[in-house]
């Protein structure tokens, strides 16, 4: 376990440049052979903002949260980083078979792959936050100077994802149906973390079942910095939950990449 854990560590800091790069190249890629190419890091949130501002503040009439906050300024806030959640949930699932070519002709450290994903969804996630910002601002309300915890939530989304890449891109090679299943937890996961509805007003059994929702810390993260003013130290106690799950999940992912990474070619 201790071997496999460093062995992947080991890889990715001696690699971080080329790490760099690849995670680069890929955010380019994305956008490659469109028009408007960079810019659709800004557009692509935007029409998503409002086709679910749309569904739940129009047709589905959803209450504004607490704060007194406009529903979209407060859907905003949460929405930015789960796209970014959402794109790496789904991509390092599938990472190492899109990087099966250059996997087959050359020498490579895979664990490399599913981490590189997480880094260029980063990249674009933080361009991405300028439409939180600017929502924020033009809407008539201030920005709280805890923003200065961002990097911290920014940290824990990177931790969080990287352990989950490690571990689901393994498995996928390994079991194909998988995706599929995947698929199907991902959406339901929207729906179950406070990203286009409260979870302020629910009962408190119902409302502690879905706080063990890892992600449910980040986004809420995202809204107390951002918006609310709360310190770190105001869920001190989700906070160990978050960091106990999330080196779990590293670990694991970890010793299953490692365990079976030879494997990896002839099953791709």
């Amino acid at each position: 376990m201790i071997n496999a854990v460093k062995t992947v560590v080991q890889e990715n800091v001696h690699n971080w440049k080329r790490l760099v790069r690849l995670a680069q190249y890929e955010l380019k890629s994305q956008n490659s052979g469109t028009m408007l190419g960079f810019l659709w890091n800004f557009l692509n949130p935007v029409l998503q903002i409002f086709v679910y501002w749309f569904v739940f503040a129009i047709g589905l009439n959803a209450s504004p949260p607490r704060g007194g906050y406009p529903y979209i300024v407060w859907m905003v806030v949460g929405i930015i980083p789960w796209f970014y959640i959402n794109a790496v949930l789904m991509g390092t699932s599938t990472s190492i078979y899109a990087y099966s070519g250059v996997l087959k002709r050359m020498p490579f450290p895979m664990s490399l792959v599913p981490v590189k994903t997480v880094l260029a969804n980063f990249i674009g996630h933080v361009w991405a936050m300028l439409v939180v910002f600017a929502v924020v601002l033009l809407s008539g309300h201030g920005i709280s100077p805890y923003v200065i915890q961002l990097p911290y939530f920014f940290l824990c989304s990177i931790a969080f994802l990287t352990g989950y890449g490690l571990l689901v891109s393994s498995i996928t090679v390994l079991f194909k149906d998988f995706q599929k299943i995947l698929t199907s937890v991902i959406r339901l996961l929207f729906y179950i973390t406070p990203v286009v509805w409260t979870q302020d007003n629910l009962s408190g059994p119902l409302k502690f079942v879905l706080r063990l929702n890892p992600l449910a810390y980040i986004i809420d993260g995202y809204r107390e910095s951002i918006l609310y003013g709360y310190p770190l130290s105001y869920h001190w106690k989700q906070a160990l939950y978050f960091w106990a799950v999330t080196l779990i999940l590293f670990v694991w992912g970890c010793c299953v990449h490692m365990k079976f990474r030879k494997q990896f070619i002839d099953l791709i």
